[in-house]
């Protein structure tokens, strides 16, 4: 147990920070947390950290501003170490906090880059770093020349976001309008800007031929005084509803020719985009033309630390504090099993839950689950406003066929069963 001193930024998304907590205890007893309340009250973690007994303060702050004077006036009482955060939302002040106590970590420039599609893209060309075709949209007056430049199909994206939210395929002038229209008033959570979007040369992600998989992956990497440590590749599962990610497994059944080209194409898009530190997850579509960067974030994939976990019994979080701290990992992940995250996509329309399974039984039933998480309750109201996706339930098992043969048994015991609207008695399942 060593005496530094770390902070934890937190408030909304990314790894369970109550999970987190344990993680950064086992490397020292004073951990700090400055916790955004702008999107809900700090109250269960405050109880988590005080529980802990860790020495340190737990601050609040209203919103990304003020996380970086919370941290600053700490400073000043209580010198800091470092400073870590598994929220994409949370990077910018992260970095801010970095900079200006002269902590380990990312540039804010390096920040503002990962967290713009557009301006990603933007570098790639620069750099030559392969990644698809696109045009930068800023106003309805630039979607004529967008649309004849990269032409129809297309994918339309925020340049700022997460977790596919207004991620879509557009056919027509007309449907990339709409899409235009409906990614301007969509709400997000996130504390930050981005005017611009993208129109993005198609790539066929849906499935990797017959593999039983996607056509993409990702590289999951843990950066240390701008050393890179590329710690596994992550593969998907078939995309079935639009863009809405349908499930991830770890590691990747990849074979070592395809993975070097894809670690290699990650590594060369974190160099162009200036990232020195911390945990990056590079999703890369796999092409006939090789390996294309899809996008780089500045973080670990969300439910990536307990896939290292159940996988490699790999405390990812735990390295992502060192990083935090200039330290290089400890190790390296030794995988002895599968970890396979099954995502249950919402399909298009207004729902309502009908019924499912309670969440207790179905753990009961499945040795082999890690969690169970649905995201909304019988009686609520479904949409894809704001997630994606109705649960999502993480397996362990000694083989990929095994993993998946459990998550086809789960999705049946979970039985989410929906209604079309929110008032409407009866109806179609969500099959």
């Amino acid at each position: 147990m060593v005496s530094s001193h770390l902070l934890l930024l937190a408030g909304i998304g990314g790894h369970a920070p109550d999970e987190a907590l344990a993680s950064l205890s086992t490397l020292t007893d004073t951990v700090s947390v400055v916790y955004v309340s702008a999107w809900r009250p700090p109250d269960l973690l405050r109880a988590a950290w005080q529980k802990r007994g860790l020495r340190g303060e737990f601050l609040e702050a209203a919103d990304l501003g003020a996380a970086v004077e919370v941290a600053a006036a700490l400073h000043e009482r209580l010198p800091l170490d470092g400073v870590v955060t598994y929220s994409e939302l949370l990077l910018r002040p992260q970095a801010e906090i970095a900079a200006a106590l002269g902590l380990p970590g990312n540039s804010p420039e390096a920040v503002a880059v990962a967290q713009s599609k557009a301006r990603q893209r933007l570098v790639f060309a620069e750099h030559g770093v392969p990644s698809p075709d696109f045009e930068v949209i800023t106003s309805e007056r630039d979607l004529p020349a967008a649309a004849a430049r990269v032409g129809l199909p297309g994918v339309f994206k925020p340049s700022l976001g997460a977790g596919s939210q207004s991620v879509r395929l557009v056919s027509t002038y007309a449907e990339l309008i709409r899409a235009f229209t409906a990614a301007r008033a969509e709400k997000t959570p996130f504390l930050q800007y981005d005017e611009a979007y993208l129109l993005e040369e198609r790539m066929e992600l849906e499935a990797d031929g017959d593999s039983g998989y996607a056509s993409y992956c990702s590289v999951e990497s843990l950066l240390v005084s701008g050393t890179a440590h590329h710690l596994a590749l992550s593969d998907r599962l078939p995309l079935e509803h639009g863009y809405a990610e349908e499930g991830v497994a770890l590691p990747s059944r990849l074979a070592p020719a395809t993975a070097a080209a894809v670690t290699e194409a990650a590594d060369r898009a974190i160099r162009a985009i200036g990232l020195t530190s911390g945990a990056v997850h590079t999703e890369v579509a796999l092409t006939a033309d090789g390996p294309k960067i899809i996008e780089v974030n500045a973080r670990a994939g969300g439910p990536l630390p307990v896939m290292f976990k159940a996988a490699a019994g790999y405390d990812y979080a735990a390295q992502i504090g060192r990083a935090a701290l200039g330290l290089r990992p400890s190790a390296l992940p030794e995988f002895s099993g599968v970890a396979l995250l099954r995502f249950l996509p919402i399909p298009q329309g207004v729902w309502r839950v009908a019924g499912q399974t309670p969440v207790e039984q179905v753990l009961r039933a499945f040795p082999e689950l890690v969690y169970v998480s649905p995201r909304f309750a019988p009686g609520q109201r479904v949409s894809r406003q704001g997630t994606l996706h109705l649960a999502s339930f993480l397996v362990r098992a000694s083989d990929v066929g095994t993993a998946r043969a459990v998550t086809r048994r789960v999705e049946q015991a979970l039985d989410i069963r929906l209604v079309p609207g929110f008032d409407a008695p009866t109806g179609a399942d969500r099959d």
